[in-house]
């Protein structure tokens, strides 16, 4: 995957200040994130159904980037508000959303009055983050969940999918991942939230023929995520997104 590795970065906050531009085509250039990326949406879109048929009031998306999760988001609230570090990220995503509020701020490090959120979302931040920048982020994201609020995020760059094991078996290079189901479950625990939903993608993947070859809106996609998005596949799926409440 096209992923930095966080490894090679001193602290991923400084790894896309500057990709605002060329984000987007280069996530849609890579066929299995961009399978994931399609599937990200779609499922988001059919839990915010699910847990808020009747739409929320407010809505945070956490480290926003170029608005591709917050466009879904927006649709289902009263107000929308989007944060991240990277003004070119933000240029593009104040061109998609333009009723949602976009804020040029590191919550991690600003304590800025955004109020309390009835829901917030981070998508393809935590898989990439250190340690250190995950347990800011989430003392911040914490702060501003309401009482009966939810959290939304994903994991893409889980070391123990199916693919991720064959290749360490032949051999591969350590790709860096490290952040496993268990270990994002003790981390939102640390942090007092526990996990209400799990919805893995892309979990029957486990070569690169699959992850390469298969668009994200055919029929065998289609039949494959349905027969295989039970959450207990979420310990060896690629991607899942995780749905979490205060504890």
């Amino acid at each position: 995957m096209s992923n930095p590795d966080p490894a090679l970065i001193e602290d991923y906050r400084q790894s896309h200040l500057g990709k605002g531009g060329q984000y987007d085509a280069n996530l849609a250039a890579q066929p299995f994130d961009n399978y994931m990326a399609a599937w990200e949406r779609r499922h988001l879109e059919e839990i915010l159904w699910s847990i808020a048929p009747g739409g929320v009031g407010r809505a945070l998306d956490f480290a926003c980037g170029t608005g591709r999760i917050t466009e879904t988001v927006a649709t289902f609230a009263r107000e929308s508000i989007g944060v991240d570090v990277s003004p070119t990220m933000l240029e593009i995503a104040r061109s998609k959303c333009p009723a949602t509020r976009f804020e040029l701020v590191d919550l991690t490090s600003a304590d800025p009055d955004v109020g309390q959120f009835d829901l917030i979302t981070s998508f393809r931040f935590f898989g990439n983050a250190q340690d250190a920048l995950r347990d800011a982020a989430l003392d911040a994201i914490v702060r501003r969940l309401a009482a009966n609020g939810r959290f939304i995020l994903n994991s893409h760059r889980n070391p123990r999918a199916l693919y991720a094991r064959l290749q360490q078996l032949t051999g591969a290079a350590d790709s860096g991942m490290d952040l496993h189901l268990p270990k994002l479950r003790a981390l939102l625990g640390k942090h007092g939230l526990r996990i209400v939903l799990l919805r893995p993608i892309g979990a029957w993947m486990f070569r690169d023929r699959l992850m390469l070859d298969t668009p994200a809106d055919s029929a065998r996609a289609r039949r494959f995520e349905a027969l295989f998005g039970g959450s207990w596949l979420a310990p060896i799926a690629p991607d899942v997104i995780v749905v979490a409440s205060h504890a």
